[in-house]
């Protein structure tokens, strides 16, 4: 038999604003629950409350990088008997109005993050055709690239963290390995350093 709370999920669906919504059972609590969902990627939780016979209702968003707080996350509850009308209208006037302000600027985040997180793993890879033998020994939560000397304590490594910021460390490097590493590095910095005048980004180096 169907979950309280799916039944009133499935009552609620095709009345919520918009249109476009469903609901699917979901046991992500360790309870019988539902989700409402929506084609672009919202999504309400509907399990049982602590208080007997009520229903708790809950926006739900994907990982990101925005920084979430409590405010963005209202919950509701109601008495189960109320049916699937009074959820719809729950979460329309108490949770939607937030959640439909929010969840766009979760999704850019998100995206500007992907988007970062690409920029980095490909200067990672630059870096790593332009000096022979180097590597990367860490992808997250930044690349790093090591060139390190067999036989030796030659070591250079060069943290990539994306607009125009890196670090970059020497530690008992000779001349031609020196040579290499800062040709590398400056053809890195050409490609990703404003032009003079350009405010658009800023730009950090930090050589220990």
């Amino acid at each position: 038999m169907p979950s309280i709370a799916y039944q009133l999920a499935a009552e609620a669906a095709p009345l919520m604003q918009g249109g476009g919504w469903t609901a699917r059972p979901s046991t992500a609590f360790g309870t019988p629950g539902a989700v409402l969902e929506h084609p672009d990627g919202r999504c309400i939780t509907v399990r049982p409350a602590r208080r007997e016979g009520y229903v708790r209702a809950a926006v739900a968003y994907p990982d990101t990088s925005y920084d979430l707080t409590e405010a963005h996350r209202p919950t509701t509850e109601m008495r189960a008997d109320r049916g699937g009308p009074a959820l719809e209208h729950a979460v329309r006037t108490k949770l939607l109005p937030v959640y439909n302000e929010t969840y766009p600027l979760v999704l850019a985040a998100t995206e500007k993050a992907r988007r970062h997180a690409e920029s980095r793993a490909a200067l990672a890879g630059h870096l790593m055709t332009l000096v022979p033998g180097a590597e990367v020994i860490r992808t997250e939560p930044s690349p790093i690239v090591e060139y390190s000397r067999r036989g030796t304590t030659e070591r250079v490594t060069a943290q990539v963290l994306g607009d125009g910021h890196n670090i970059v460390t020497f530690r008992y490097v000779g001349d031609e390995a020196t040579a290499a590493v800062v040709k590398a590095y400056g053809d890195v910095r050409r490609r990703t350093v404003p032009a003079p005048g350009d405010r658009s980004a800023g730009t950090r180096e930090d050589g220990r």
